[in-house]
């Protein structure tokens, strides 16, 4: 019997020559890298939801040439891995070269490192800071995101805030190389006539041969010691003390070893809401934290800190509200959760709600219903799309008159992706599906803070944050801020919204840690 057309389109899947079986667990760097070493053109513009299809596909059609003469995939294979070997030692000595730079800076650390991304808040001391910069870029996602900088005075002492993110694999594969090379250089050590090849170089050439007497060992190449840049504290048996980092995220336990091992960096956990709501009171100017150690505040008041969004999805500061509390907190990420804090006082807030459905819940159902592999993709395909190509609108169901007798506006949202159940055939594109998707998620969020901040009497002071609603989705910003002016309140975001973890773990770190100056 033949094969069905389903199974053999499973079979395809499963043929190593597929995005997913060959190319799918490349990064898009890599991906690029493997088509600039086989010398295939790639288009300069191409749109961020397109460019991974677009790279695999060029480099399935090149396999496919190649398959009648090379044996097999082998040689194909080979190539593949040497590029990727190439690709990820450079990033690993990037991002090493950051981090360095990062664990000799003098003054406090904050740290979140979440599932898909680290983020680092670095406190150096105002009189210090200028001769400390780090790089813009560095690795495939390591950022210093200079435009976020700014001065806080805490306990007497100024200090200028400098915020870093990357990937969290990236940074786990860039620590676990340098742990790895360490062993290995402690292993070779141990063992008598120690010759590392990797850690020598030829000598250079003597400029002047004929005023040195030659030696019996003349026509042998000489090598010298190159040491790595870490080699005083990592390649040795340092009795350096151990750098301390207050951590939030799940990284903060499960990188703990690898961290002291590799880097001496002891990662001290931070409770994860705590280090949330700690820090938004980072942010907060000092008058509205009566009562307190005073730790936190952005000093001068000339940081607009945070902002709403008008209907136009313009970004308006706003001053911070007085008396700020009590107040919802916001952490929209993979899942939701909304806290009441009832005043700046340490551990004075309670959770009262949340969902399951958020960030994740998007991402998830945008890989299954449409081309977008990545959060960055799924939003710029919703940019793209109409949601009431696959809404069901309350006009649709009782018509203009209808909403009329109602009093409901015609446009309001009935029941997401309603039209899809009645289509004869699809009438919506995937940029249609994306926006109706995140039209979907947003709100689920957004009512229950409402109800919450109703309770609370505060619905003129809710706040959010989290990766969901950070600048690049404007939409859900746009709806959220819309859905508070009809209920007469107000929604705020925060420059710094995806470093509140951070912020928080350094605010813990400023008010319980000695500084930590680096030995000299």
């Amino acid at each position: 019997m033949g094969q069905s057309q389903a199974s053999l389109e499973e079979d395809a899947d499963a043929s190593p020559l597929s995005p997913e079986g060959r190319y799918g667990r490349l990064s898009i760097p890599e991906l690029k890298a493997l088509a600039a070493k086989r010398g295939l053109p790639v288009p300069a513009e191409v749109a961020s939801s397109a460019e991974r299809t677009l790279l695999s596909s060029i480099l399935r059609s090149y396999d496919i040439g190649r398959k009648g003469t090379c044996s097999g995939s082998m040689c194909i294979d080979a190539e593949e891995e040497q590029v990727v070997v190439r690709s990820r030692s450079k990033v690993c000595s990037s991002v090493l070269s950051a981090l360095q730079k990062i664990r000799d800076a003098p003054g406090h650390m904050g740290c979140d490192i979440g599932g898909s991304l680290a983020k680092m808040v670095l406190a150096l001391p105002e009189h210090q800071a200028a001769q400390y910069r780090f790089p813009e870029c560095f690795g495939t996602s390591g950022r210093t995101h200079n435009h976020l900088e700014m001065t806080i005075e805490a306990q007497g002492k100024k200090y200028v805030l400098r915020f870093i993110s990357g990937s969290t694999s990236q940074l786990e594969m860039a620590v676990a190389h340098l742990g790895d090379r360490r062993r290995d250089f402690g292993r070779r050590h141990s063992e008598p006539n120690f010759f590392d090849s990797e850690m020598l170089e030829p000598e250079k050439p003597d400029p002047c041969p004929d005023q040195h007497a030659e030696s019996e060992d003349a026509d042998r190449p000489r090598s010298v010691r190159r040491f790595s840049s870490w080699s005083d504290e990592v390649f040795t048996a340092s009795d350096r003390p151990h750098r301390r980092m207050a951590t939030a995220g799940g990284g903060a336990c499960k990188f703990a070893p690898l961290f002291r091992d590799a880097l001496r960096v002891e990662l001290e956990p931070v409770r994860e809401m705590s280090a949330m709501v700690d820090g938004l009171l980072l942010l907060a100017p000092p008058e509205c934290l009566t009562g307190t150690d005073g730790t936190g505040g952005s000093g001068d008041g000339t940081q607009q800190d945070i902002f709403t969004v008008t209907e136009d999805g313009a970004t308006i500061a706003r001053p911070w509200p007085q008396p700020l509390f009590p107040m919802i907190l916001v952490i929209m990420g993979t899942g939701v959760s909304i806290l009441r804090v009832d005043s700046a006082a340490p551990g004075d807030f309670v959770r009262v709600g949340g969902t399951a459905c958020g960030g994740g819940s998007f991402l998830g159902l945008a890989r299954m219903l449409t081309s977008a592999k990545s959060f960055d993709e799924a939003l710029s395909l919703a940019a793209d799309g109409n949601a009431q190509n696959a809404d069901k609108l309350v006009s649709d169901i009782y018509g203009e008159d209808g909403c009329l007798t109602l009093g409901l506006p015609g446009n309001l949202t009935a029941s997401n992706f309603g039209k899809l159940g009645e289509m004869s055939e699809a009438k919506c594109s995937e940029q249609d599906l994306a926006r109706s998707l995140l039209h979907m998620v947003t709100p689920q969020s957004v009512l229950l803070a409402a109800a919450h901040a109703k309770m609370a009497g505060c619905i003129d002071r809710v706040f959010f944050a989290g990766g969901f609603v950070d600048e690049k989705n404007w939409i859900a910003r746009k709806a959220i801020a819309a859905t508070f002016r009809n209920l007469q309140g107000c929604a705020y975001f925060l420059r710094h919204s995806d470093f509140l973890g951070a912020l928080g773990s350094l605010r813990g770190a400023l008010r319980a840690l000695e500084e930590d100056l680096p030995a000299a």
